[in-house]
């Protein structure tokens, strides 16, 4: 399966087909009032949500069950959909599922938007139908905000001031990341020396393991520590290992894992997330992705 901007493409499409994706495309990227449907049961959080991403450029339609959201996807053409879980006549992932059969149907980009506690099967199934996940915690409006605008190509500086600095805010990385504890777990001392020098430079506490073994270690002497980057590669107890091992452990059933590989191979994200990770950077890391991955993490 491929996912691209007009949907799900489950085979290789015909000359009409391709004429009608590039037309869809066209379409969104030309239309000066840009379109969201929000898919919310709860009255007061839909109007909420609406309220919040709505703009002089930018309408909102709202679903309140997954048969009108599906209603209204055939009969429109969106640019996002912010998609609450909980619905009365179907779960969020069984709509995602009834879209991607539907070949006649554009899938925008989806946020799935819920306050229900994921549990890893459910975050891994989520993946592969949306393509961002926000849990109604700290600061949740503020990356639904985010995440709506880089779906619409919002120009922040041209929304209202209150919207704006929403968004601004959370990308003050240095206020955000400065305190943090971050255990860097990696065999190769060029990394490990790298990213302490650009997360210290943020004000974050970094912690050093060499590999798996003394990783867990680490852990167990230092509770303080808020997220750990998982090299994958490594002797003694590799990255997979490792996050089991962790995960293994109640108390670390939250705790925010980002595992990084150099080798960028076919299903490598797929293998770190069902061994326990929540995101997949590849080496070399790409500082700005990084900080991207650690604001959401540590703040969802």
């Amino acid at each position: 399966r491929r996912k691209g901007a007009i949907g799900f493409l489950h085979k290789p499409a015909d000359r009409d087909e391709l004429d009608d994706a590039f037309r869809r495309i066209t379409e969104t990227f030309s239309k000066s009032i840009k379109t969201v449907l929000v898919v919310e049961d709860d009255s007061a959080l839909r109007g909420g949500i609406v309220e919040l991403i709505s703009d002089r450029d930018v309408r909102a339609d709202e679903a309140a069950t997954g048969a009108e959201a599906l209603r209204l996807l055939a009969e429109n053409v969106y640019d996002c959909v912010v998609l609450d879980l909980g619905l009365p006549d179907m779960d969020g992932t069984e709509l995602l599922r009834a879209l991607e059969s539907k070949r006649d149907v554009a899938i925008p980009p989806v946020i799935v938007y819920t306050g229900r506690a994921l549990d890893h099967d459910e975050e891994l199934e989520l993946r592969n139908f949306s393509d961002s996940i926000i849990i109604k915690d700290v600061r949740s409006e503020e990356r639904l905000m985010d995440e709506v605008s880089l779906f619409l190509h919002s120009v922040v500086s041209q929304m209202p001031e209150r919207k704006r600095k929403m968004i601004t805010d959370l990308h003050d990385v240095d206020r955000l990341l400065n305190g943090k504890q971050v255990l860097i777990v990696d065999d190769d001392m060029r990394t490990v020396f790298a990213l302490s020098r650009i997360l210290s430079g943020k004000g974050v506490k970094t912690h050093k393991a060499e590999n798996g073994e003394r990783a867990l270690a680490v852990l167990d002497q230092n509770p303080a520590i808020e997220m750990v980057l998982m090299d994958i590669m490594m002797p003694v107890m590799d990255g997979y290992e490792t996050m089991r091992r962790i995960r293994k452990q109640e108390r670390f059933r939250a705790l925010p894992i980002i595992a990084l590989t150099a080798k960028a191979m076919k299903g490598d994200q797929e293998r770190c997330i069902e061994a326990g990770a929540n995101d997949y950077l590849p080496k070399p890391v790409d500082e700005t992705r990084l900080y991207s991955m650690m604001r959401v993490w540590l703040y969802r």
